[in-house]
């Protein structure tokens, strides 16, 4: 993917710092651009190249089955859980439609694959109660996987009926540009080496210049584990990785998919990418039974891509203000979590801007 904006060059003052050009950082951008404010973003890398931004999944839930949600958070925290993650796709449906540009939005549904026995036991014992609690959907057991689509070695599978995709790519630099169009500086190819917060505001230090600011919101996972002191021992770090793969003509996968366990991948015109994320086997490792590779057929093997990220420890994002600083986070999405990431930038700027944290405690950077 091409650098689209410049690095940062030389010492700027800024009203709000962003850290971090994924969906969430540019979300935020754009928005605190729209109000008038002064915003400088910071990505060190390149814009939209994670890879939950190119599977694009937009996940009625977060990256566990709603059985062991409930018994983690209780169903009123389940539910709330999965509320907000289908809040955040409709708000990223209001973002589209403020944009004017559907970035290849659907609404076709999406699947949870186990990856064993356990996983599948827990997906059918989600059924009833999601149904229950308003998010439709349908159980497949293994056969009926192997059946209706060219995958093996998968336990079960649940096909979420809420579920959509977006090109995330496209609407992470249409962001950025928008953003940029309203006056805040986008600066590619930019780490962060060092943040400073205190209560004059924050200051942060790049390879070429660094910033000054008056707050600083961190929506970079590895920039928020490695710069963020009141996240330590809160999130685990891991390697993701990506790959282009390229499905053999009439090929049927489940699509967009994701598993327990990890994995990701969408089909996307005969072009099949697949990522793995935490707790996950690696594209073509076979540790864990059979390889990716082989639980899909009919897909040859493609381009890596390597990077590191960070996951929180309870699976769920960390957003909002930290305590006693000027820095605020939306962060730890998972591989699912463009919606969330929406909603979540959008939390995190009412927190900046009004002094009010509109984040559910089920969320907050601040929780436990």
């Amino acid at each position: 993917m091409t650098r689209l904006f410049p690095p940062l060059a030389g010492v700027h003052r800024a009203d709000v710092l962003v850290v971090g050009g994924g969906l969430a950082g540019c979300a935020a951008a754009y928005e605190l651009a729209a109000r008038g404010l002064k915003v400088v973003l910071l990505e060190p890398d390149r814009l939209g190249w994670s890879p939950p931004e190119a599977l694009g999944h937009l996940a009625t839930g977060p990256a566990l089955s709603y059985r062991d949600a409930v018994t983690r958070l209780g169903r009123e925290g389940a539910l709330e859980a999965w509320e907000a993650y289908r809040e955040g796709h409709r708000r990223t449906r209001e973002l589209l439609s403020t944009l004017g540009r559907e970035h290849g939005y659907r609404n076709d549904g999406g699947f949870v694959l186990a990856e064993d026995r356990p996983q599948g036991i827990a997906l059918a014992e989600s059924e009833d109660a999601l149904r229950d609690d308003g998010f439709p959907g349908e159980f497949l057991d293994h056969y009926m996987l192997e059946a209706r689509f060219d995958v093996t070695g998968f336990s079960a599978g649940y096909w979420a009926l809420d579920d959509g995709i977006v090109d995330g790519p496209a609407l992470v630099r249409d962001l950025a540009a928008r953003a940029a169009d309203g006056g805040a500086r986008i600066c590619e190819t930019s780490p962060v080496l060092a943040l400073e917060a205190g209560s004059g505001g924050v200051e942060a230090a790049c390879p070429e210049g660094g910033i000054r600011a008056s707050w600083a919101l961190v929506a970079h996972e590895r920039a928020a584990a490695s710069l963020v002191t009141a996240l330590a021992g809160r999130v685990d770090e891991w390697t993701q990785e990506r790959l282009d793969l390229s499905a053999r003509p009439g090929a049927l996968l489940p699509t967009p998919a994701r598993s327990l366990g990890g994995l990701g991948w969408r089909v996307r015109d005969g072009e099949v990418l697949l990522a793995r994320s935490a707790g996950s086997t690696a594209p073509g490792d076979a540790t864990s039974g059979l390889p990716v590779f082989a639980k899909l057929r009919g897909v040859a093997p493609g381009t890596r891509y390597r990077s590191t990220a960070t996951t929180s420890r309870d699976g769920l994002p960390l957003v909002g203000p930290v305590r006693d600083a000027p820095l605020a986070v939306a962060c730890a999405f998972g591989g699912s979590g463009l919606g969330i990431a929406v909603l979540a930038a959008s939390w995190a700027v009412e927190a900046l801007t009004t002094g009010r944290d509109p984040t559910p405690p089920l969320f907050r950077a601040n929780r436990g």
